[in-house]
């Protein structure tokens, strides 16, 4: 079987590849490219018009997957900017990792008037590494920025686990 790439999820909106997209206009075009690709468009088409035109739909919210999750948008940047730039950094300073089982351990015990902080703390350090990684991407350092990137994941499974105990 051949495996055939997604396509590249800012060509199928038509917008230029960076972090900085603003919602709005993302959902506008959203909404404006799956009217294009409706099915009530297709009732003249012949069955070839009406396959490419449900191709086109699947590729449309494919890339609206991506392009509305900035975490799924920075993983589509590095990838198109620097292919097996993710891969090649993936592991991670050790001294994290230990703050990361620390974090992991807090979360677990954490209770009652202790939560709130915690979240808030999270939350300040999830929005950091969005930050870090959209400077890095901007600044061409896709080493960094994918190092950052993979960082993250530590933080965003600790408010997951978090907001479960809730």
């Amino acid at each position: 079987m051949i495996h055939v790439p997604a396509p590249d999820p800012f060509t199928v909106f038509g917008l230029p590849r960076s972090m900085d997209l603003d919602a709005r206009t993302l959902e506008r075009r959203y909404l404006q490219l799956s009217r294009e690709c409706h099915p009530d468009q297709l009732r003249s088409q012949d069955v070839g018009d009406c396959l490419a035109v449900l191709q086109r739909a699947a590729e449309v919210n494919d890339a609206w997957k991506v392009l509305r999750d900035p975490w799924q948008r920075a993983r589509a940047l590095l990838e198109a900017n620097a292919p097996g730039v993710l891969e090649r950094n993936k592991k991670l300073d050790p001294a994290f990792l230990t703050e990361a089982l620390d974090l992991a351990e807090e979360v677990a015990f954490a209770t009652g008037a202790a939560v709130a902080p915690l979240r808030e703390r999270l939350q300040q350090a999830l929005a950091d590494d969005l930050a870090v990684v959209a400077r890095e991407i901007g600044r061409g350092a896709h080493d960094a920025a994918a190092l950052r990137l993979h960082a993250s994941h530590y933080h965003r499974k600790a408010l997951q686990d978090l907001d479960q105990k809730a």
